[in-house]
């Protein structure tokens, strides 16, 4: 996930958000058929008509402009406020849709008192979902109807109290096979600042610690069923989880406990989807800040 990160900031920092020219072309030659401007005399006996076609160009310039256009894409929904000090909003939805190919992309904006930490999650997505629309519309151009791919892009603010704040953000990806993938991004309100999982701990060896529960729950499910498979013990496929790193996908749950998030294919095999391992909190209690012991509850 790191890796892939690092890639898409690469691309982001290259590439323009552009629409193919195929598409514009459907765009102008539908602009060029709506009918020109009548008389006042026609107007009254063909009002119907005239409002069926005026109630279509509204759909076009309100919803099907905005939804194809990088530039025109303006904010269609908002999300209501949770707490005073961070809230978040959609400010723009791509969408795309044709008998092989799919796009829904919704990108969030979080608007916070807390600028810094807020600016640093609005540019980092900003720049993973800018890869994924030029990148979807790269491939349509080059595929066209001879290849099928979608991808969808949601959000979910999962933690919003007084003290802490985590935005989900959810990749999936449709074509040969399907991926799935999360950002995750906290605030830690009291500090104002950005959290990452390396930041909760008091020592290095946490790492170890979290990678040794990880395995044991892996370990212990595999034993209570034969259809649960994880790469763990020398697995014949794929590669043995080891290390949980500084950067990795986490929350809270309600409980308060650490949760562990891995992506689709990450520590398993696709059928396993995207696993999840909480740590109990006599575990984490041992090696966490106090500042972090009770996040939430």
């Amino acid at each position: 996930m790191k890796d892939f990160d690092k890639y898409l900031k690469a691309k982001a920092s290259e590439e323009q958000s552009e629409i193919p020219d195929f598409i514009k072309t459907d765009i102008e030659q539908t602009l060029s058929a709506l009918p020109e401007s009548v008389s006042k005399t026609k107007k009254i006996k063909i009002f119907p008509r005239v409002a069926a076609a005026a109630a279509c160009f509204l759909i076009f310039t309100l919803v099907l402009l905005p939804n194809i256009s990088v530039v025109y894409a303006q904010t269609l929904e908002n999300i209501p406020i949770i707490k005073n000090i961070v809230r978040v909003v959609t400010i723009r939805n791509y969408f795309y849709s044709d008998e092989n190919h799919d796009m829904h992309i919704k990108v969030p904006q979080i608007e916070s008192e807390e600028n810094d930490a807020a600016d640093y999650i609005n540019k980092d997505v900003n720049e993973l979902t800018t890869v994924l629309v030029n990148q979807f519309y790269k491939d349509l151009e080059i595929n066209g109807n001879n290849g099928h791919g979608s991808i969808y892009v949601d959000y979910e603010a999962i933690t919003n109290t007084d003290r802490w704040f985590t935005l989900k953000l959810t990749v999936n990806e449709i074509a040969a096979s399907s991926n799935t993938y999360y950002k995750f991004y906290h605030i830690d309100k009291s500090a104002g600042k950005i959290i990452k999982l390396g930041d909760l701990f008091k020592t290095d060896d946490y790492s170890a610690v979290l990678a040794d529960e990880i395995k044991k729950q892996m370990k212990q499910q595999m034993e209570n069923d034969e259809n649960i498979i994880y790469w763990v013990n020398d697995a014949e496929i794929g590669k043995d989880f080891a290390y949980v790193d500084a950067e990795h996908n986490f929350y809270f749950n309600s409980n308060g406990e650490l949760v562990i998030v891995f992506d689709k294919y990450e520590v398993a095999p696709g059928s396993m989807g995207t696993p999840e391992f909480a740590i109990k909190k006599e575990i984490t209690d041992k090696i966490l800040k106090s500042d972090y012991k009770n996040i939430i509850g």
